[in-house]
């Protein structure tokens, strides 16, 4: 549990990201799109299984930074079941994307820097980049990228 605690904590900021993100909309991709509403319903998830724990043992936090989650981290013997697994499971679900976009970064790394080297990075504009000329990618470029379209579909 430590472990969820401290990895989720490094990602205190996700209901940030999820909202600046999503001030841009138009300019986004399906799959960017598509990647925000999977991380707002972690969010919404926590917020609806942790919220009396939340109240009960961090009320007086100031959230963002995630200092709401190194709060939680300190009361973690006491906090719900539920809340727990959620946390275990959002932290599972945060880091198999992270790792799927890293990995499509690595390996789409030539048509980023070849095909796509001029579309501003922000707002979905490369993720749209390498989405649309995904029929001339390299094959490692297609798999991370037929990944983050399977990891956002479920």
């Amino acid at each position: 549990m430590k472990r969820t605690m401290h990895f989720l904590a490094g990602f205190g900021t996700l209901a940030l990201l999820v909202t600046l993100s999503a001030s841009s909309a138009s300019a986004q991709t399906n799959l960017a799109k598509a990647i925000q509403q999977k991380l707002a319903a972690e969010a919404a998830k926590l917020e609806n299984s942790c919220a009396d724990d939340i109240k009960k043992y961090c009320s007086d936090v100031t959230p963002g930074e995630g200092r709401m989650i190194y709060c939680m981290q300190a009361h973690e013997d006491k906090i719900s079941t539920k809340c727990a697994f959620d946390l275990e499971e959002a932290a599972t679900d945060i880091q198999l994307s992270g790792d799927n976009l890293k990995d499509a970064v690595s390996a789409c790394k030539a048509e980023i820097a070849g095909v796509c080297g001029k579309a501003q990075p922000g707002q979905g504009r490369v993720a749209a980049c390498l989405v649309a000329n995904k029929s001339t990618a390299s094959k490692n470029c297609i798999e991370a990228l037929d990944k983050i379209e399977a990891m956002v579909a479920h």
